[in-house]
């Protein structure tokens, strides 16, 4: 069961530059139909009503029918626990190869009737009636009148690229079990898979070379050299405020330090590999050790070149490059 919790709520059926998209679960979008239990449930009645009609037992008759309008409040209760309901997703956050893409899903319930025993599964699109359905992890979810509950619907991810969780499905069979009411939810967001960070342990030294030790070029911790252009992966520290507030631009100040080392990854450090994959898998464990080291680094593979840098958008964008490198 979901923890509820408080969130801000967003508009319904909101997409765009908030990165959110909701959807109201609407009569409308809510379908509802008899379970095996059910079936059971109607056969078990007219066999009921048969014998009261053959023995013209009026008891019989007053258990068929009190038993026939307990299926018929429990189809109401079944429908009513789905509609209303909304839907919220947003974009996932990155995961390597090999980890759980995580999906964020919120449900909203604004009504002031509480719901339970609601169930998230993520099946095909378009699979035929007998088709043995492929079936991922389900959670149940009850939320009270009012409050939302927030949940990750988890993907195993084994190649890298763009992950897209299809459409969901949203059921339950509240409250005994004779019915089941559903709708569908296709969140259209994709989650970001980076390629597993594997191979050589250490950094290629045929590109590590010393950036040029000019005074006042380098950025060091000693004496005040002056200022120059902000490049994408400059430490924000760094940035002249007083000097975006007279509206001269983003400046760095620069010191007059020892220097700082540049390495390049590129194509031809990883050329002994003959498989793309783990081509990629090595300059994807060296982005995170040069990372982790602060050294300014870049990239440079087949149709992308990333200028050196650092900081945490400069390795996503390094990291975003190797995970699409092909699949444009």
């Amino acid at each position: 069961m979901a923890t509820p919790v408080v969130l801000e709520r967003p508009p319904v059926n909101s997409a765009g530059n908030t990165g959110i998209l909701s959807q109201h679960l609407k009569r409308q979008r809510v379908y509802i139909f008899p379970t095996f239990q059910g079936w059971l449930y109607l056969l078990m009645l007219i066999v009921m009503l048969l014998g009261g009609i053959n023995y013209n037992n009026s008891m019989a008759f007053m258990l068929c029918f009190l038993l026939a309008s307990l299926g018929l409040v429990c189809m109401l209760h079944t429908y009513r626990n789905l509609t209303g309901l909304i839907l919220t997703s947003t974009k996932p956050k990155p995961v390597f190869v090999g980890q759980q893409a995580l999906f964020p899903i919120q449900l909203d319930n604004r009504l002031s009737q509480a719901r339970f025993s609601i169930k998230l599964e993520c099946s095909e699109p378009n699979q035929k009636i007998f088709q043995k359905r492929k079936r991922y992890q389900i959670n149940s979810i009850s939320l009270e009148a009012g409050k939302q509950s927030s949940c990750h619907y988890p993907l195993a991810t084994t190649r890298r690229g763009k992950l897209a969780l299809k459409r969901l499905k949203i059921s339950t069979h509240f409250p005994l079990g004779i019915f089941a009411a559903w709708a569908y939810y296709e969140p259209e967001f994709y989650c970001l898979v980076y390629p597993a960070p594997q191979g050589q342990k250490q950094l290629p030294l045929a590109t590590l070379h010393e950036e040029n030790l000019d005074f006042g070029m380098q950025s060091g911790t000693d004496d005040f050299a002056g200022f120059r252009k902000y490049r994408p992966g400059d430490p924000v520290n760094s940035i002249a405020w007083k000097a975006f507030a007279r509206e001269q631009g983003l400046l760095v100040k620069q010191f007059s330090g020892k220097g700082s080392q540049t390495l390049i990854l590129t194509w031809d450090n990883v050329a002994p590999m003959r498989d793309t994959e783990a081509r990629l898998s090595q300059l994807c464990y060296w982005v995170l050790l040069a990372e982790k080291t602060s050294l300014h680094y870049g990239l440079a593979i087949p149709d992308t070149k990333i200028e050196p840098g650092h900081g945490t958008h400069h390795k996503e964008r390094c990291l975003e490059a190797l995970a699409l490198y092909g699949k444009h």
